[in-house]
């Protein structure tokens, strides 16, 4: 009697498991509930029963699907900024704004990226804000091939891992990948905020004494 995991282990033996993979990986950038992590954590589970989908062309098929999707977003920035210039960061607190998010991609810029491709919905924010401050376009591409290239890597061990702890039961092994990737999102995120409390208590602090 054929289980339920029989028609997935098909569907991830064949070419479209890469192809949705990197669609996914793609669309998460700019529609963030698209669950690219789990696409790419359930795939390497896959991989731990026969081999296949191979684990290097998942981390290429999702580390490209990545790359283009953060540069999609950038462009869209760019695209809107004219717009956003206008209605939105043309008041005392719209350039504040500005001016706070030149400084910190000016000064954290290539951590922010890497970091944010990490975080659901920071990858998008930090993409789209780049954009809109006309972050220079070839530092971004550079960061994004790091951060994607990474971000695949992570994602598919991580599945790789969970079906080799969990060998005879695969949806295991799914939510192990996955409940260590929430772990680490919030580890990252609790680590982001501190960094920025840091940044604003050194800023206050320096206001204080001039």
């Amino acid at each position: 009697m054929e289980s339920w995991f029989d028609p997935l282990l098909r569907f991830a033996d064949s070419a479209w498991s890469y192809l949705l993979v990197g669609v996914m990986a793609f669309l998460d950038v700019l529609v963030p509930i698209v669950p690219s992590e789990t696409a790419l954590i359930t795939c390497g589970v896959f991989a731990t029963v026969d081999g296949t989908p191979n684990l290097f062309v998942l981390i290429v098929v999702g580390a490209a699907g990545a790359f283009a999707g953060d540069n999609t977003a950038y462009a869209i920035g760019r695209w809107a900024e004219p717009f956003a210039t206008r209605r939105l960061l043309s008041g005392a607190r719209g350039k504040k704004a500005r001016e706070q998010a030149e400084r910190w991609l000016a000064d954290w810029g290539g951590a922010m990226i890497i970091i944010g491709r990490f975080i659901p919905g920071g990858r998008t924010a930090v993409a789209v804000t780049a954009g809109l401050v006309r972050y220079p376009w070839a530092k971004f591409r550079g960061f994004t091939a790091i951060g994607a290239l990474t971000w695949a890597t992570y994602s598919t061990m991580l599945g790789y891992w969970g079906g080799a702890a969990f060998k005879e039961e695969p949806l295991k092994g799914v939510l192990a990948g996955l409940i260590a990737a929430a772990v680490v999102t919030v580890l990252v995120e609790v680590v982001r905020r501190l960094v920025s409390l840091h940044r604003k208590r050194k800023r206050a602090r320096a206001r204080q004494e001039s």
